[in-house]
């Protein structure tokens, strides 16, 4: 693990960060090892409290598992696991995109800022570079901020705050995607669409780009 040492303030929270980056960035963690508090508390130079409060949060994340009397695992997601967090955002995100339209609430410089973050999705793609796993790393986070973008200015609280609980997940499935995306620059590309079918109010086309955006990971197009 990379060398890095905490002061007692930072407490739990960066904790967590460091241990979410161990498993989502620096591919330390694989789906089903077991993280010891002992080894993570030393390393960092924490209590044991301190990193069992990080890995609670994590649970909540969907991250981590913690199992009774056995310990702490990074959480395993099989393929079905995926298409159903995949299926859920599609159905939030569906709703979330009839509400911008329905109340006009995105204007002009709304769209400029959401354009402006497909352009950088796009150079991403295009970069040459850059490793797979950072590639996919700085993607997703651009494409999470799109979707993010939009998910805010709906106003949505509950719908937001499903997708925002499942932010992890839907990271960790972007990304597992993305490494073995043979076309990112088309994934890209598809937001333009996404957007300009906002921008002329036409919520069937927004929703059929979208479905086919988000339901094409990890082949979960029949779900659609």
């Amino acid at each position: 693990m990379e060398n890095v040492v905490f002061e007692r303030d930072t407490l739990s929270e960066r904790v967590a960060d460091f241990i979410r980056r161990q498993i989502l960035y620096m591919d330390v963690f694989k789906d089903g090892d077991h993280i010891l508090e002992t080894e993570i508390a030393d390393h960092l130079q924490v209590s044991r409290a301190t990193v069992r409060e990080a890995l609670k949060d994590l649970e909540t994340q969907g991250i981590v598992e913690i199992i009774p009397r056995k310990g702490t695992y990074v959480a395993a997601f099989d393929h079905k696991d995926m298409i159903e967090i995949l299926e859920l955002r599609c159905m939030c995100e569906v709703y979330i995109f009839e509400t911008v339209v329905n109340e006009n609430l995105l204007d002009a410089r709304d769209f400029a800022v959401l354009e402006s973050i497909i352009d950088e999705m796009v150079q991403v793609s295009r970069s040459a570079e850059e490793s797979e796993l950072t590639k996919s790393i700085a993607f997703t986070t651009k494409d999470l901020e799109f979707h993010g973008y939009i998910w805010k200015k709906s106003g949505r609280r509950w719908f937001c705050k499903v997708l925002s609980d499942n932010y992890y997940r839907l990271r960790l499935a972007m990304m597992q995607d993305m490494i073995l995306e043979r076309d990112m620059e088309k994934s890209a590309t598809m937001h333009y669409d996404i957007l300009n079918a906002l921008r002329e109010k036409d919520l069937d086309a927004a929703r059929n780009y979208l479905r086919r955006h988000i339901l094409s990971l990890h082949g979960a197009e029949t779900v659609a």
